[in-house]
């Protein structure tokens, strides 16, 4: 999902090299920090300056508000998200397609500060989509992603008899929700022993109910 918010410039590049990153992107960067480490109430320009070493006018250079420094640091790890799936569970088998969707989303095997700050900005930014009509588009746009990449590998499950016969997105509505429900607790708790259960329950989701049926 392209990023088309932003001041000067939409928030893309100014200028800099492949190999490093923009001023644009660094603000973001530090955005992330800050939403993650005070939340979107105490979230503010000044702060996200402070943070990269800039002045406040400079970023407004990129993003004219807050909101719009919201709306690119979410839309832009939304790419990132849709890049490393299809990268990371990219196997031709959909068993393990799903799971791997499920370790990836739950961060399994990441340290735990990593996961944490990485549930914490869904949720952060996922609680503001109701009164935010670009938020709430994106997090459409991402819920549609990863239920359409659900329910292709459970289609492909069910026509190559690995699957029992389900309805492949009321399938994928439910697996999402599950995964949305994981990266909330580990939010929440930031204790890996509260992911554990939603991971076994995906597994068991896959293994008992979708292939315990297969032919």
């Amino acid at each position: 999902m392209s990023d088309s918010s932003g001041g000067a410039d939409g928030g893309g590049d100014d200028g800099g090299s492949d190999d490093e990153p923009s001023t644009a992107d660094e603000i973001r960067w530090a955005a992330f920090d800050v939403l993650v480490e005070r939340g979107f109430d105490d979230f503010t320009t000044q702060a996200v300056a402070d943070a990269a070493g800039v002045s406040q006018s400079l970023v407004h250079h990129y993003y004219d508000t807050k909101e719009d420094l919201v709306y690119s640091l979410f839309t832009n790890g939304l790419d990132h998200l849709t890049d490393e799936v299809r990268e990371r569970a990219d196997s031709d088998d959909p068993r393990e397609r799903l799971l791997e969707l499920a370790r990836f989303m739950l961060r399994e095997g990441e340290g735990d500060e990593d996961a944490v700050e990485f549930s914490r900005m869904l949720l952060e930014i996922e609680s503001q989509a109701p009164y935010d009509d670009r938020l709430r588009e994106a997090v459409e746009y991402d819920s549609d992603f990863l239920g359409a990449f659900v329910a292709d590998a459970v289609a492909e499950g069910i026509e190559s008899g690995q699957f029992r016969d389900v309805d492949p997105e009321a399938f994928a509505v439910t697996f999402v929700a599950a995964i949305r429900s994981g990266q909330n607790r580990r939010a929440i708790f930031a204790d890996d022993e509260r992911v554990e259960p939603v991971r076994d329950g995906l597994e068991a989701m896959v293994d008992d109910y979708l292939a315990g049926g297969g032919a």
